[in-house]
């Protein structure tokens, strides 16, 4: 027979249900009592969103569903008794939790669900199983859910606390509001805000009874008399008596199934027939006893072949007008019916965890000189809800009105320290007095609560907020939010040292810093930062906005190095591995390049050129996508390119850039516009591999290197120099204005110079060049030579090229690839 198990607390045995063969899954789970967002495992796999739910459970499966909610709904989802009437809509809602929401996440690559991070609909969520934000610069923060809201009635008002998680590390927090009100206008409103390794005094938690949803409790005038569940015994094998309690065994039959899958303890009424002794003999009649009913098992006679079942139901605290005869009675077994008369009755309800304290949330709707009064009971049950003896606990309540003729409801919580101490408690409600529509009862909620005391999240920075909620609450979703700035280290210039006091911050720098050495733990030997605080400087003194960085990241499955890029790219910065050092190079005017690459240091190997005779891609615009600082949404920088010039406007087919780190116009439009340029000045596209020469250059760097299919541009290295007359290697012919550039002994370029020919020799050409050191060829202690590059000024523009990618080979050599530059895209 298949089995199927639900774990719905965690820690605590799983509840084990048998099914038959042939049931189809969707009809079970439709009945089964379980919330909305349930996890079902199938023989090992599990149910995914898009899978079919309304397959046939065979013998042999196996099936474990996992009913504890992650996404924050502690709405009552649970299936309640009047559903049983309209089942269509609690399988719209099962159905419904196996269809996937959409992701609303703003950044690419990012799957988790943050509402720091979405573009629609941010309300606080519990965010169970993922990871904590990780926020950095100034942001509009949704702060997690990090427990269950917990409420009590004060004085008639509903006070609710939330316990809320902002993210890991130190915050300047401001603006505190619910939606676009701030949180202090509110009425009875307040807030505290805990950085992390402050001491929280007191923490309630609190677990919702997810059975209870504002039952009422009928009065004693709602009793019919009527049962409502009566099973009459066909065969009854033995009744008998001791110690308080009657056990009654018959043949299993199925109008008893009702009562073999109640929870226990239960009120039942049961009639007997008994033979007990009077004055002069014995007298037999028919008894009604009240009782509860404690347990129900089923048994067998053994037998392998066709056994036959029995049911036995054992029952305590017996009274009724007979009860005091069923002490020396004998108990025929000729008669049992079995009632359950617990109509009156609410309950029983079973907490979701084992707690220190119990808080009972009731309302009394009453008219002028009404009142209600009714008893509570509760008893600890063990893990199978069954009743541990001797911890039953009856409380009576009575609630009043001061008022001789108008109506009010009044709220009230009581709190309940069970003398049984900490554990699971079931309760029971029945009300000892009439009911009318001036005099109604009903239990608004029950929370099982623990109370934790001295509580500190070392890493963390963590709120409660604690507001009055509306008598008639529609029950929106919560949208708590603030602006929040992260704390993070920095770096010093001057002395070349990290500085790890926190300030708060919105610098890409400080970011990077703090994310490689605090949260990635990372050596301060491994990373650039005198070179990455350089960039910072250059970019402040441009204009302070283009080197910030606000985002929260909140997916840890995104690497350490994922996450420098992120941060990087908001700034135009490229981050990049370089001899084991994560080392940047930001995308500006580079002056003069860094070094030149010919025939001389490059190979044949790998070498391609690519031209967009169009626009590259077929682009015709620019599309970056930013966030707002208003409306915390999305919003959009567009520009289009009409007859060679940037306007403002949608294009047809935009090159798209999702950059919801940014969240200032100013630095999107600038990356929007240098984009722009990019695709009108930038078309060609090269990869070539170059000698020792291509270990020196990163990244980033522009460079020249020389078509060797092109006569005009013209190189070699140079063989003597004598005042400001050069000979070189290579023969040389000049047509028009022709111009220079030479490496020095590094290997670094000169400027361009104005060069003429020699009137003796092709071999050569004189040029105003500074006294620089070179490198002369003599075959020893020189054998990489300087070397010139001579064309026209345009044939030099031409040849100049930004590296993209760098990739060192295993026999010395570096195969580059690169992209043209132009000091127009900079422009």
């Amino acid at each position: 027979m298949p089995v199927i198990e639900i774990q719905r607390v965690p820690g605590l045995p799983k509840q084990r249900m048998e099914v038959l063969a042939g049931t189809k899954f969707s009809e079970w789970i439709e009945t089964a009592g379980v919330h909305s967002d349930v996890r079902a495992i199938i023989n090992g796999r599990e149910l995914q969103d898009d899978d079919d739910v309304d397959f046939t459970i065979n013998a042999d499966d196996r099936i474990i569903i996992f009913d504890q909610p992650k996404n924050g709904g502690l709405a009552k989802t649970l299936l309640n008794p009047l559903e049983h009437f309209n089942p269509i809509k609690f399988t719209q809602k099962v159905m419904g939790s196996f269809m996937q929401q959409p992701n609303a996440g703003g950044a690419a690559g990012q799957s988790k669900t943050s509402p720091n991070n979405s573009l629609k609909g941010q309300t606080n969520i519990a965010r169970n199983g993922e990871a904590r934000p990780d926020n950095y610069g100034l942001i509009r923060a949704y702060p997690d859910l990090i427990q269950q809201a917990i409420f009590e009635y004060v004085n008639n008002k509903k006070e609710v606390t939330q316990f809320m998680n902002f993210g890991l590390g130190k915050y300047d927090i401001s603006q505190v509001r619910y939606s676009e009100t701030n949180v202090g206008s509110m009425a009875g409103a307040s807030y505290t805000i805990y950085q992390p390794g402050d001491v929280i005094a007191t923490v309630y938690e609190g677990y919702e009874f997810d059975d209870v949803d504002g039952q009422e409790v009928p009065g004693k005038n709602e009793d019919t008399g009527v049962p409502i569940e009566t099973a009459t015994a066909t065969t009854m094998i033995s009744g008998n008596y001791a110690g308080g309690q009657i056990a009654v065994k018959i043949v299993k039959q199925a109008e008893f199934d009702y009562f073999m899958g109640l929870t226990f303890p239960h009120a039942v009424s049961f009639v007997l027939n008994i033979t007990y002794p009077v004055p002069g003999g014995t007298k037999t009649e028919d008894v009604t006893l009240f009782a509860n009913l404690i347990s129900a098992v089923q048994t067998d006679d053994g037998a392998v072949v066709s056994p036959t079942f029995y049911y036995t139901f054992t029952f305590d605290s017996i009274n009724g007008s007979s009860a005091s005869y069923i002490t020396t009675a004998t108990i025929n077994t000729t008669k049992f019916i079995l009632n359950d008369n617990a109509a009156l009755i609410v309950g029983p309800f079973f907490s979701p965890i084992d707690s220190d304290q119990l808080w009972v949330h009731t309302s009394s709707g009453l008219g002028g000189n009404s009142e209600t009064n009714w008893q509570l009971q509760i008893w600890k049950v063990d893990a199978e809800n069954n009743q541990i003896p001797g911890t039953t606990q009856t409380f009576t309540y009575r609630q009043t009105t001061p008022h001789d003729s108008t109506s009010e409801t009044f709220y009230r919580t009581d709190k309940i320290t069970p003398a049984a101490g900490r554990g699971r408690y079931s309760l029971s409600f029945h009300r000892t007095d009439n009911s009318s529509d001036a005099s109604k009862l009903e239990v608004e909620e029950v929370h099982a609560v623990n109370i934790r005391t001295n509580v500190s999240h070392a890493n963390d920075t963590t709120a409660i907020i604690k507001v009055r909620a509306t008598e008639n609450s529609t029950g929106r979703e919560l949208k708590y939010n603030a602006m929040i700035n992260r704390y993070t280290i920095s770096y010093s210039l001057t002395t070349q040292s990290v500085d790890y006091t926190l300030r708060p911050s919105r610098r890409f720098a400080d970011a990077v810093a703090h994310t490689w050495l605090v949260m990635g733990g990372q050596p301060e030997s491994n990373i650039d930062l005198y070179g990455l605080y350089q960039i910072q400087a250059e970019i402040d003194a441009i204009d302070p906005r283009l080197g910030r960085f606000d985002y929260t990241f909140d997916d840890e499955d995104v690497s350490l190095g994922a996450r420098l890029q992120t941060i990087c790219d908001a700034a135009s910065v490229t981050a990049f591995w370089d001899d084991g050092v994560m080392s940047f190079v930001r995308d500006k005017k580079r002056i003069t390049p860094a070094t030149v690459f010919n025939r001389n240091n490059t190979v044949e190997a790998g070498y391609s050129l690519s031209y967009d005779m169009t626009l590259p891609g077929g682009f015709d615009g620019v599309e970056v996508q930013y966030r707002n600082p208003s409306t915390n949404k999305q919003d959009f920088i567009r520009y289009r390119i009409s007859n060679g010039a940037i306007v403002s406007g949608a294009p047809v087919k935009a090159k798209k850039f999702e950059m919801m780190y940014v969240r200032d116009a100013f630095q999107a439009n600038e990356r929007a516009l240098r984009e722009c340029k990019r695709l009108i000045y930038s078309r060609m596209a090269m990869s070539i591999t170059a000698l020792a020469d291509g270990e020196w250059v990163g990244v980033g760097d522009m460079v020249q290197i020389v078509d060797t299919y092109d006569t005009n541009q013209q190189s070699g290295y140079i063989v003597s120099r004598i005042g400001n007359v050069f000979e070189t290697s290579e023969r040389i012919n000049f047509s028009g204005s022709m111009f220079v550039v030479v490496t020095d002994y590094l290997g670094t370029p000169t400027a361009r110079y104005p060069a003429q020919p020699l009137p003796d020799t092709a071999f050569g050409f004189s040029a105003a060049i500074p006294n620089i050191e070179l490198n002369i060829y003599d075959g020893m202690n020189v054998q990489s030579p300087s070397r010139y590059f001579i064309a026209s000024s345009e044939e030099l523009d031409a040849t100049q090229w930004e590296i993209t990618d760098k990739t060192p080979g295993t026999d010395g050599t570096t195969a580059l690839t690169v992209r043209e530059y132009s000091d127009l895209i900079y422009s």
